[in-house]
């Protein structure tokens, strides 16, 4: 098992916001955690890379690769992000920095981790490797030269640049219209074929039914239904999820 979550209790001040959460993700496998805006999806996230505000509490354990994650220092939390478990921000344009080339901010998270003179080399390999045909072009481009398409797989390629085992991706897809889309969640499929795993929260069942192998569904900070996609669709058992399921 690549993750495994139980019990995790999170506080925002005095709101309790997740509510007795267990999920796992298995080497090679998507995980697609559903919900509407406000159950929880993007704090599990979160908690799991050590990236919650000032003032959160968190109970509960967090395992990768069989490591206990809650009470890690930032310092090791650095050591892991990135380079074991990585983070792709819902909104791209706040995620890059418009002062600095594409290129730089892909090196930068490979320099992290890795010393060499390859990283050049490397961040436009990851670029390609994210989607981006004319990587040489967008590897001298600035953030604000990109459509939005293009930022989110830039995004995901700072993302993949080391390699990660587990990639965790937070409404990639929003505001993204229909062909642009699909080839994001092409590379998420992609990743699962090389043995990576992903997380993946999302509040649309079309992305489900494309690249999820088991979905969980939140409702308040809880998880009411979960299951393999397959069994989600053709039996959703809660009210909650036969709702969501209505709404596509």
């Amino acid at each position: 098992m690549l993750l495994e979550v139980s019990g995790l209790n999170l506080w925002y001040g005095e709101k309790q916001v997740l509510r007795g959460v267990n999920l796992y993700v298995n080497k090679g496998e998507v995980l697609c955690l559903v919900g509407e805006s406000g159950s929880g999806k993007t704090s599990i996230l979160y908690s799991i890379v050590g990236l919650l505000p000032e003032g959160a509490r968190l109970e509960g354990s967090i395992r990768f690769l069989g490591r206990e994650l809650l009470g890690l220092s930032e310092k090791e939390y650095r050591k892991l992000r990135g380079r074991h478990i990585s983070l792709v921000f819902q909104e791209p344009s706040v995620y890059l920095d418009p002062l600095f080339k594409v290129g730089s901010q892909v090196e930068e998270a490979y320099r992290a981790h890795y010393r060499g003179g390859m990283a050049k080399d490397i961040a436009i390999q990851a670029l390609k490797k994210a989607g981006i045909q004319d990587a040489e072009r967008i590897y001298n481009s600035y953030p604000h030269h990109l459509s939005g398409g293009l930022k989110q797989r830039v995004c995901i390629a700072i993302a993949t640049v080391c390699n990660p085992e587990l990639v965790l991706a937070d409404e990639p897809t929003t505001a993204l219209d229909v062909s642009l889309q699909s080839r994001i969640l092409k590379l998420f499929r992609d990743m699962k074929g090389e043995g990576r795993s992903v997380l993946l929260v999302t509040h649309d069942f079309g992305v489900v039914a494309e690249v999820a192998d088991r979905v969980m569904v939140l409702k308040d900070g809880q998880v009411v239904e979960e299951g393999y996609t397959t069994d989600i669709f053709d039996n959703p058992r809660h009210p909650y999820t036969q709702e969501l399921l209505r709404a596509i």
